[in-house]
């Protein structure tokens, strides 16, 4: 099993580990979703603060924001 750390929003948390949407803003799970799909990660495993971050690794998903590093499960690809 192969790991990728990344870093994103510390709001994403539940979201990334569980699934839970419930601290979200409404349809922000869209954009997480499709930033995970870009990645090609799956759940989040673990994940350690990062400080404040301008230019996370989701920047382009979500504004400058307190953010965790966090270690996903890489997806497989089908190559």
């Amino acid at each position: 099993m192969e790991f990728i750390q990344l870093t994103a929003p510390s709001a994403w948390a539940s979201y990334l580990f569980y699934g839970d949407k419930s601290g979200l803003c409404e349809g922000e799970e869209h954009s997480i979703d499709a930033w995970a799909v870009l990645e090609g990660i799956g759940w989040a495993v673990d994940a350690e603060d990062a400080g404040f971050m301008k230019y996370h690794d989701a920047h382009n998903y979500a504004l400058a924001a307190d953010c965790q590093l966090y270690t996903f499960r890489k997806l497989e690809s089908d190559n």
